[in-house]
């Protein structure tokens, strides 16, 4: 399919300004906006997608003329804003790869993903056990074990007990999943996958043509993550089932009756620590199949958003109005699913854990 490229700008009235008799700028037009979006033309939609948008405003000096040998200005705009792409986005602690966006959100869509996974709960009934045995040691040893307990054994069985109240909810939602995986487009979803930010001050020549203006801008930037699945039914055993099979095996798939890789992968010593540093778990929690689905499409959207602000600045006979910048750039982009690795900055709570296990093991 063909690839097609829009575009459109803005323009403002430069503004004059001089000294010993030469005049600056004019009426002419200096940029204030820059548009454009390319796409791909044919049939079908979830294409490649890139949207970009530019805009700035403000930065307008005056001082008045008043002689041959001193600048002055009438509503010029400094000079720093002639060019365009003034700022870039900062570099964001946390962001990750559109592979790794790609397989968590398969994994959340999948409609054999469980609500409630019973067999991988009941299983690690042992292990709760264990971490209940050993009173008597050590206060420190006692207080790692206990949070191990609570994170481990407690927190999530607690918090299943709490879902199973909600249990037959969550069976009507996933029959009308299958009954969506079983229309002609297919079951179609949209998940968030992550917010982030980062902020910095940039330092900046305003103007040196008759006035020297350098200061800090407070330089944002937002970058919000989703992506989008198509689920499409393998075979034609879901179109074969009754209301009866339907609700069935929508109810096993929300209380994750199989056992699967991704339940040797839950219950397999230390994978959890694993699943800090990549997606493995995830990669196989995509591939679950309790409800016959293939996974057609999967693209990742992201939206950068970078503001540049400075609060302008004046003197005795002269000003200079604020700036701000803003940078936009909006993607779609096909991916695919493969376990991912990656280094990320543990959480205090992640922090916690590590440090319990280490205190059981003095």
């Amino acid at each position: 399919m063909p690839g097609r490229v829009r575009s459109s700008n803005s323009v403002v009235t430069k503004g004059t300004g001089g000294r010993f008799g030469a005049v600056w700028g004019g009426t002419y037009g200096v940029w204030s906006g820059n548009h454009s979006c390319s796409d791909v033309v044919g049939s079908g939609d979830n294409a490649p997608l890139n949207v970009f948008h530019e805009t700035v405003d403000g930065g307008r000096i005056n001082k008045p003329n008043v002689g041959f040998f001193s600048s002055w200005f009438s509503n010029y705009r400094c000079d720093f804003l002639d060019s365009s792409n003034n700022f870039d986005h900062l570099g964001i602690v946390g962001d990750i790869f559109d592979v790794d966006a790609a397989t968590q959100a398969a994994a959340r869509t999948n409609p054999s993903q469980p609500y409630v996974d019973v067999p991988v709960n009941a299983l690690q009934l042992g292990e709760l056990a264990h971490l209940i045995q050993g009173k008597g040691r050590s206060f420190i040893r006692d207080m790692g074990t206990n949070n191990l307990m609570y994170q481990f054994g407690v927190v999530p069985l607690v918090g299943d007990l709490v879902k199973l109240l909600d249990l037959n909810d969550q069976v009507n939602r996933r029959v009308d999943q299958i009954r969506r995986l079983r229309s002609q487009h297919g079951l179609r979803r949209t998940v968030g996958i992550g917010n982030y930010s980062a902020s910095a001050k940039v330092n900046k020549f305003i103007q040196s043509q008759g006035l020297l203006i350098r200061d800090d801008f407070d330089v944002v930037t937002e970058l919000s993550i989703k992506a989008h699945c198509r689920w499409l039914p393998a075979g034609d055993c879901l179109s074969l089932a009754s209301p009866a099979e339907t609700r069935a095996l929508a109810r096993r798939a929300v209380l994750g009756m199989t056992f699967d890789t991704s339940t040797m992968w839950e219950l397999i010593p230390w994978t959890w620590l694993l699943d800090w540093c990549g997606d493995f778990g995830q990669y196989l929690s995509a591939h679950r199949n309790i409800i016959p689905a293939t996974l057609s499409d999967v693209s990742v959207m992201r939206h950068t958003r970078t503001v540049a602000e400075w609060k302008g600045t004046a003197a005795d006979d002269w000003s200079c109005s604020g700036i701000r910048y803003t940078r936009e750039n909006k993607t779609r982009a096909t991916s695919f699913v493969a376990p991912v690795a990656h280094l990320p900055f543990l959480s205090a709570n992640q922090v916690g854990i590590v440090a319990s296990l280490a205190v059981t093991r003095l």
